[in-house]
């Protein structure tokens, strides 16, 4: 016996871009003059992590590649994944086919400013922290980022809050 084709344009079940584990995610938005590797150095010296730099680079095409630095601590004590990643970009590349050379005017390439999290755009840097539990202190976490220097602003960002390309951008 075979089974009978139901509608096809019934929906049988919705997918999320990202799966229900938002709950254990953390975006903390900070705000800050220093350059990427300053701020990964100053977080590994106040909050006793360890950033290191991903290669390759974060990267976003839509016509457009724009890349993003990027650090990663692996908590393996607590089973945390800690990612700190810059929200502005001034690299960017076109999508053709042409290539870039020594002979050829490449100004272009430095010509617009990108974000990860265009909500943000006043927003220098992201850290994200996945598995976080009912036990891990953000509060402490962002008490201890209001103390380093040149860090001027620092708050958690709600996820749900993001559009969805945004939300997209997140996922590594």
């Amino acid at each position: 016996m075979t089974p009978q084709k139901k509608n096809t344009n019934e929906v049988l079940h919705k997918l999320d871009f990202i799966d229900d584990d938002k709950d254990d995610i953390v975006l903390i938005a900070v705000k800050s003059n220093m350059p990427d590797y300053k701020m990964a150095y100053s977080l590994n010296r106040y909050l006793g992590v360890q950033f290191k730099k991903v290669l390759p680079e974060i990267s976003l095409t839509e016509n457009v590649t724009a890349f993003f630095r990027s650090f990663l601590y692996q908590d393996h004590k607590n089973h945390l994944i800690w990612r700190l990643f810059e929200n502005k970009s001034n690299y960017t590349e076109n999508d053709t086919d042409e290539g870039y050379s020594l002979f050829k005017n490449n100004e272009d390439l430095f010509a617009a400013t990108h974000y990860l999290i265009p909500e943000w755009k006043n927003i220098d840097f992201f850290i994200l922290i996945e598995n976080t539990d009912f036990l891990f202190e953000t509060e402490e976490l962002l008490e201890k980022l209001q103390n380093i220097k040149n860090i001027s602003t620092q708050f958690v960002v709600d996820i749900d809050s993001l559009n969805i390309k945004s939300q997209k951008n997140l996922i590594f």
